[in-house]
């Protein structure tokens, strides 16, 4: 996932939410002045004027600063600007004042992955799932962290939990793979990992986990096969440059073996 990537959803599921909000009979009350604020700064977004529209979020969200939804809004707007720190405090004071709305604790978890704040993002993850136990998505990213926090015995745990509960979940079949090759399972890990691509045909991550349970196996023509599709799928990877580099590499390889 790349930084500053904006959650437009967010925002326009919390507009769509107070807009069959009742209001109150005063429009001058705080909590009406706010709504207004926060619709205008939908506007504007919708407009493409992000800074003027944070301004008017903020000012509903001072006005009414209870109201969760509009700082999940302000902080996907400051996501949309790349300031992920402000994002991230907004994202935090929503799940405290709304704990019980998944996507508050998805957009902390979400800022908190994209900052390497890896224990916060397994903290919302593990409340998202709560919420949301079938999201596949969370149980991915919640392995992800458990990982790069080097909890070992827990993310080998959560990844074999969220297997046997979806066989269809992509990204766990990735990591799966990924465990079974460092326990040199490669039959099993390859398995894993066509699968994978089986049920995620069009997802460049489960082309890359083959690829590199294929690359292990030294079966370097499928191996690159599958790096060029997730590169085809994705030409804009975060990892573009090292897959590319990865091919080259093999490629080079094979080259050396002929004659």
């Amino acid at each position: 996932m790349k930084q500053g990537k904006f959650m437009a959803g967010a925002v326009v599921l919390a507009l769509s939410v107070l807009i069959s909000s009742p209001l109150s009979s005063n429009c001058q009350t705080p909590e009406a002045k706010a709504f207004a604020e926060n619709k205008k700064g939908i506007e504007l977004f919708a407009q493409g004027k992000v800074k003027e529209a944070v301004a008017q979020v903020k000012k509903a969200a001072e006005l009414d600063p209870k109201n969760a939804s509009y700082h999940r809004n302000l902080s996907s707007l400051y996501q949309a600007q790349n300031m992920l720190p402000e994002a991230y405090k907004e994202a935090e004071l929503a799940c405290k004042l709304k704990a019980s709305d998944v996507k508050n604790q998805e957009q902390a978890a979400s800022l908190a992955f994209m900052q390497n704040k890896f224990a916060d993002a397994e903290k919302y993850y593990r409340a998202a799932l709560k919420l949301a136990p079938a999201n596949s998505e969370y149980h991915t990213k919640l392995c992800i962290c458990l990982k790069e926090s080097g909890k070992k015995a827990e993310f080998e745990k959560e990844v074999r939990d969220a297997v046997k509960k979806n066989p269809k979940d992509v990204g766990a079949l990735g990591l799966m793979s990924k465990i079974l090759l460092s326990e040199r399972k490669s039959d099993e890990a390859e398995k894993m990992a066509r699968d994978g691509v089986k049920f995620g045909a069009k997802d460049p991550e489960a082309h890359l986990a083959l690829a590199n349970v294929l690359k292990t196996r030294g079966k370097d023509k499928e191996a690159i096969a599958e790096y060029e599709k997730a590169l085809a799928i994705s030409p804009d990877h975060p990892s573009a440059k090292e897959i590319k580099e990865t091919i080259s590499y093999i490629k080079n390889k094979v080259d050396s073996r002929i004659p």
